[in-house]
């Protein structure tokens, strides 16, 4: 619930008791509960494996909870605070394993766990998925963890494998499905990874894959979701990618941008503004330009109050890969 509540909170939502919801999320983030041992959590600066199950899950997911509530504390002026989340949202790095380039369970003495196979889902040190899946989990920092793979073009390679490597199909698993590599859409901590290649300079394949998820994982029948729906989560990732921007950092009330499906798309907002999205090219899916109200788009971000203060996003789109 923390990513929603600060989502909301960052977002300016109207009727929420900021002070309340932020106290809930710090006593949420503080007080050891069931798979939640943050007493472990702050000395060892993460989810140990011989006393944790999903560690490694648990671990990258805690680590975005503390960026959002480290952003809602920012908001409000709670600076001690703020440091002090913050410096957890880095904690996912502790389970960096530069050697095999995965993130990897350890256990409380910090010796990693052996055997360790990437395409493993008998592995109970992530939930529902495999490492390659859940080695995207870093929503809150896509640029520094860009630096901890060594660099955009270590990265490239290490995502173009993930959307590439077909041979794990030995390993099956009731919530990986849609597969597109070892990328998963059937299973939602995948959603975002089609994204990633915004931040590496390479939009042209965030917009190749949207297109064939959108196109390949979803159709208007009883079975039209590669997966069930949790949370809405697999519809919200439709309709976001219709439109043509996605909330990548569900916390930090900005969008990244994909494709838009549709030639015109019109979002009716509070106050009676609109927002329309506007699609000038038949058939291409590749975007060559983006204007945010007349004005050219810098780079492949938009923010929430550019949306809810209403006007037009024009997509000039391509044939033709840049």
């Amino acid at each position: 619930a923390i990513p929603v509540i600060a989502d909301a909170i960052l977002a300016d939502l109207p009727g929420i008791d900021v002070e309340k919801a932020y106290r809930a999320m710090v006593e949420s983030s503080t007080r050891p509960h069931t798979n939640s041992p943050f007493d472990q959590w702050e000395k060892l600066g993460y989810m140990p494996c011989n006393t944790q199950k999903s560690s490694v899950s648990i671990t990258l997911e805690q680590a975005f909870d503390d960026w959002c509530v480290a952003a809602v504390a920012a908001r409000l002026g709670h600076e001690d605070d703020y440091h002090h989340f913050a410096k957890r949202a880095n904690f996912y790095k502790n389970l960096y394993d530069e050697k095999t380039g995965f993130f990897r369970a350890r256990d409380d003495n910090g010796q990693w766990a052996e055997p360790f196979d990437p395409l493993s889902y008998e592995d109970n040190s992530f939930i529902e998925g495999n490492a390659w899946q859940y080695l995207w989990f870093v929503p809150h920092a896509p640029e520094q963890f860009i630096e901890l793979m060594g660099g955009k073009k270590k990265f490239l390679k290490k995502l173009n494998e993930n959307f590439s490597l077909t041979t794990a199909n030995r390993e099956t698993n009731g919530n990986a499905s849609a597969f597109i590599g070892q990328y998963a859409h059937g299973n939602e901590p995948s959603h975002h990874t089609v994204y990633f290649y915004n931040f590496a300079d390479c939009p042209w394949r965030t917009q190749e894959l949207v297109n064939q998820v959108r196109s390949e994982f979803y159709n208007a029948t009883p079975a039209g979701y590669a997966g069930n729906d949790d949370c809405g989560q697999m519809s919200a990732w439709y309709i976001f990618s219709a439109l043509g921007f996605y909330p990548f950092n569900a916390g930090a009330a900005e969008y990244v941008i994909g494709t838009p499906l549709f030639q015109r798309a019109t979002l009716h907002l509070a106050g009676d503004k609109e927002f329309t999205i506007i699609r000038k090219g038949d058939k291409g899916i590749y975007v060559k330009e983006i204007r945010l109200n007349g004005k050219r788009l810098q780079g492949f971000k938009l923010k929430h109050q550019d949306i809810m203060a209403g006007g037009t996003l024009e997509f000039v789109m391509s044939e033709t890969r840049p």
